[in-house]
């Protein structure tokens, strides 16, 4: 399984409950749209806690095929296309699970 992790921070003129809700419904609508997509869900930071991003996701995929297939899929491409205008930046990163034979 692979876990795909991206973080956010909004910009700073950006009106913050409206643009971490839009962000948390453009993303999860691609359940059940993205067919490589098996989970995604976002998460937001702490309010009073400075010095992190504001925003998360975190999605699961069966295979890095599946990543790549999640990331040019055009409603990804949509989604993404209008987070970046929220956004001031961004980081990620995508890790694989590695199954115990036990």
């Amino acid at each position: 399984m692979i876990t795909h992790v991206v973080i956010w921070t909004l910009r700073p003129e950006i009106e913050r409950e409206a643009a971490l809700d839009r962000i948390t419904s453009l993303l999860t609508e691609l359940d059940g749209v993205v067919e490589s997509l098996r989970s995604i869900r976002t998460v937001r930071n702490i309010p009073d806690v400075e010095h992190n991003g504001d925003i998360a996701v975190i999605a699961t995929f069966d295979d890095v095929d599946g990543l790549e297939a999640y990331q040019v899929h055009p409603r990804h491409q949509e989604a993404a296309a209008e987070i970046r205008s929220l956004v001031a930046s961004r980081a990620a990163i995508d890790w694989a699970e590695i199954p115990t034979t036990e």
